[in-house]
C-alpha cells in the first residue's frame, strides 16, 4: 500500500476514513477494486493510531489505487475526509463510511447519472441496512435521501422502512447520507472555505447536512438516484420520518444510546449548522417550531445526560470562527430563499414528495436552476 505521491489522473476519488473498524474494509475494497472502473483511487485515511490498517487490509493494500494516509492522532471525521480529498485528484469525490458495502455498480451508476446532470453537485444511491450481527444485507431502507423540515431536522427517506419499491424514482432531494455520497469536485472546490470542504471545527456527525445545505446555497442539485445500490452496517437508528412526540419512546431509547461524544456534537453541530446558513426571513418565520425542537432536545438531556449540555459552551467559543464561514457562503450565495422554503415545506410531507423527480411534473415546485440569485443573509 502507496503510502506517499498523488494520484492523476482519475475520474473517481474514493475517500475512507476509518475509526476502530478497518476490518470491515476487507468486504468494501474488493468490490471498488474488482468491480469498479480501472480510473478509480482510494484513499484510506487511519483516524485512529492503535489500529493497524495495513494488516487488516491485508494484500488489497498492495494496489496501486490503494493508499494509507495516518492522520496519527484521533483527528475527527471532518478533519481526516478533508485530508483524503486534498491527497485525491479525481473529478468526482466518494466518501465512504467503512461500514458501506457498495454494489458492484455503484459508482458507474452515479458517474452515468452525473454525466445526464451537470447542474448535480452531490449524488446518493439507494442505501439499506447491512446487519453487521448476522453478516447479511437486509431489505430496510437506511436512507433514500434526505429532507429538511420546518424544525431544521434532517430526516432519511424511507429509514426503516422495507424496501418494496416505493423508493425507485430519481429524485432531488435537499440533503445526501454521509456515508456514501458522490460529489462533483468542482462543487467542493465552490463551497470550501478555509480549505476546508467539511467544516472541521464539527469534528463528526451532521457533516452531510451541513455540506448538503452549502451545496444547496451555492446553486448545485443534490439528488437521490435508486439505480446505484449500496448497504450500510449502521449502528445507531434514528426517527425516520416520525415526529418527536409520536415517537417519544424511541426517541427517548436513541438518545440513552448515543455516546456522550456524539450527544455533544450533534447538539453543537445543530446549532452551527443553523447560524452558518439560515437567512434571516426564514428563521424567523420558523423560529417556533426550530425552538421547540432545541428547547425538547436540551431538556432530555438535562434530565439524562446533563454533561452533554457542554455544546453550550463549545458553541459560544467557536461563534467568530462560525460567523466567517458564514459571511463566506453568503458572499457566494445563488440560492434563492424563496426556494428554501419550497424545500422546508416540502420536508413535512412524507418522503419530501414536492423533490424534482425526473420526467414528472414535480420540476415546477422549485425555481428553475436560473432562478436562483443570492439571498438575504
Amino acid at each position: 500500500m502507496s503510502t506517499t505521491g498523488r494520484f492523476r489522473g482519475t475520474s473517481v476519488s474514493v475517500v475512507i476514513p476509518t475509526y476502530k473498524d478497518a476490518l470491515l474494509l476487507r468486504q468494501s475494497l474488493p468490490i471498488f477494486l474488482e468491480h469498479q472502473p480501472d480510473d478509480v483511487e482510494i484513499v484510506v485515511v487511519n483516524n485512529d493510531p492503535s489500529q493497524d490498517v495495513r494488516a487488516a487490509v491485508g494484500s488489497q493494500g498492495d494496489d496501486s489505487r490503494v493508499r494509507l494516509v495516518e492522520m496519527g492522532w484521533e483527528a475527527g471525521f471532518a478533519r481526516a475526509v478533508n485530508r483524503g480529498i486534498r491527497e485525491t485528484s479525481g473529478e468526482f469525490v466518494m466518501l465512504c463510511n467503512a461500514d458501506l458495502f457498495p454494489a458492484p455498480t455503484y459508482l458507474a451508476e452515479l458517474l452515468a447519472f452525473f454525466e445526464a446532470h451537470p447542474a448535480a453537485g452531490a449524488a446518493i444511491g439507494k442505501l439499506l441496512r447491512y446487519d453487521l450481527e448476522t453478516d447479511r444485507p437486509t431489505d430496510v431502507i437506511d436512507s433514500a435521501g434526505l429532507v429538511l423540515s420546518r424544525q431544521r431536522r434532517f430526516m432519511p427517506r424511507g429509514e426503516g422502512e422495507r424496501d418494496v419499491g416505493q423508493f425507485d424514482e430519481a429524485v432531488e432531494v435537499f440533503g445526501v447520507d454521509g456515508a456514501a455520497p458522490v460529489i462533483r469536485r468542482r462543487a467542493l472546490e465552490q463551497i470550501s472555505v478555509e480549505g476546508e470542504y467539511l467544516d472541521e471545527t464539527f469534528f463528526a456527525h451532521k457533516e452531510d447536512h451541513d455540506i448538503s445545505w452549502r451545496l444547496h446555497l451555492a446553486g448545485w442539485e443534490c439528488w437521490y438516484a435508486p439505480t446505484a445500490v449500496a448497504y450500510h452496517g449502521r449502528t445507531t437508528r434514528g426517527l425516520g420520518s416520525s415526529g418527536y412526540l409520536s415517537a417519544i419512546r424511541r426517541f427517548h431509547q436513541n438518545e440513552l444510546e448515543k455516546s456522550q461524544l456524539v450527544r455533544v456534537n450533534a447538539m453543537k453541530n445543530q446549532w452551527l449548522m443553523i447560524l452558518k446558513n439560515e437567512d434571516g426571513f426564514n428563521f424567523v418565520r420558523d423560529f417556533p417550531f426550530i425552538l421547540a425542537r432545541e428547547a425538547m432536545v436540551a431538556t432530555h438531556r438535562l434530565f439524562f445526560a446533563p454533561k452533554s449540555l457542554v455544546a453550550i459552551p463549545m458553541t459560544i467559543k467557536l461563534l467568530p470562527d462560525t460567523l466567517r464561514k458564514r459571511r463566506a457562503a453568503k458572499r457566494n450565495q445563488k440560492m434563492n430563499p424563496r426556494a428554501l422554503r419550497g424545500w422546508l415545506d416540502a420536508g413535512n410531507q412524507p418522503h419530501g414528495e414536492r423533490g424534482r423527480k425526473l420526467g414528472s411534473a414535480g420540476a415546477a415546485a422549485f425555481p428553475a436552476p436560473d432562478d436562483r440569485h443570492p439571498g438575504a443573509g
